[in-house]
């Protein structure tokens, strides 16, 4: 942005937008990121009925953990649904005032519900994300406390309470007391006056996310790990199976997670680099890439048909497992029939 040294009756000032901005507002390439957009969000409303019955009717989780994936589903959907309503304001802009730089942008005061809940909906992915991995810690450290289904669901009900808190704060540290003063091209832009903390909560953002995988590799490391012992140690059939379930809905859940932060990392990431080199590239180009580049647009996607397929893989694998289970006492009776038929014979 070009006006983050502005007082707020200067920025005001700026009603005609640049000939940079005009130019991406009205330019083949927004036109092509609308038709490309609008489907991906159409199909995340899709696939998101389908990821939500087969979490209710085919359930291999945790109560916990399935309450996390239902608020984690939620939180995509209006993550999707207001980025939707944003960007059909910006093509009904750009349609209504294409002739006019006077009139095409917004001012940021007309923006303030749908930048509000998009950029709470953004951060909350976030720490929803940190929720399903503390989950998982949990269930490996504390499986006690996980036995019981209401312990496990409220456990998680604490956790998603603690990422509204931590996604509050970030969000009051952003925009409170910040005046909405200037025009911006889209209502996803946050204010001139913001940007500041807005640059710190993205850097912050990174740092957590990073912070995440380790404890994610660390927590699959041990899991896997664990598992190998169990099966090499111990024979009890049910501490086999509960060890052969807690590895393959971790990684399920985990690669859940995986997806959303790095698509949400990438869009951090790539924000970042934007607003760097920001003055060694014509406004034009900067704001096509910013529009290309919102990650939790393809995050959002990967929820529902990553929570589709991964509990449909889980249900697939436990039939599997049980199926072999219970067909080993009988090859092991016959072979035990066997060798007293030898013994006798003998």
């Amino acid at each position: 942005m070009l006006y983050t040294n502005q007082t707020a009756s200067e920025l005001d000032g700026f009603r005609c937008t640049s000939s940079g901005i005009f130019e991406a507002q009205t330019s083949i390439w927004m036109k092509i990121n609308f038709v490309f957009a609008f489907p991906l969000i159409f199909i995340t409303f899709y696939t998101s009925i389908f990821a939500y019955r087969r979490l209710k009717y085919r359930n291999v989780y945790s109560s916990g953990t399935q309450f996390i994936l239902y608020v984690v589903l939620f939180n995509a959907n209006l993550n999707q649904l207001v980025y939707c309503v944003i960007r059909i304001r910006h093509l009904l802009q750009i349609i209504n005032y294409s002739s006019d730089p006077c009139l095409i942008e917004f001012h940021s005061t007309e923006c303030f519900y749908d930048n509000s809940l998009y950029m709470f909906s953004n951060y909350f992915a976030t720490w929803l994300v940190c929720s399903l991995t503390f989950d998982r810690f949990l269930a490996f450290y504390a499986r006690k406390l996980y036995v019981q289904q209401e312990k496990s669901k409220r456990i998680a009900m604490m956790l998603v309470a603690g990422a509204i808190l931590c996604t509050l704060t970030g969000h009051a540290l952003t925009y409170f007391g910040v005046n909405r003063a200037g025009y911006v091209p889209s209502c996803q832009y946050p204010p001139h006056l913001a940007l500041n903390g807005f640059a710190i909560m993205t850097n912050l953002k990174i740092i957590f996310t990073i912070a995440n995988c380790v404890v994610i590799v660390v927590l699959l490391f041990l899991i896997i790990r664990k598992d190998r012992r169990i099966r090499h140690s111990v024979y009890d059939t049910n501490t086999r199976y509960c060890s052969f379930e807690n590895v393959f809905t971790t990684k399920s859940v985990l690669t859940i997670a995986v997806a959303q932060l790095f698509f949400s990392c990438l869009s951090s990431v790539a924000v970042t680099i934007v607003r760097t080199f920001e003055a060694g590239m014509s406004e034009y180009t900067y704001h096509i890439l910013t529009q290309y580049v919102t990650g939790l647009l393809y995050g959002n996607l990967s929820i529902p048909i990553l929570i589709y397929l991964k509990t449909t893989q889980c249900v697939q694998l436990r039939h599997r497992r049980i199926s072999k289970m219970t067909k080993q006492p009988d090859v092991l009776e016959s072979r035990m029939l066997s060798l007293k038929n030898m013994w006798e014979k003998e």
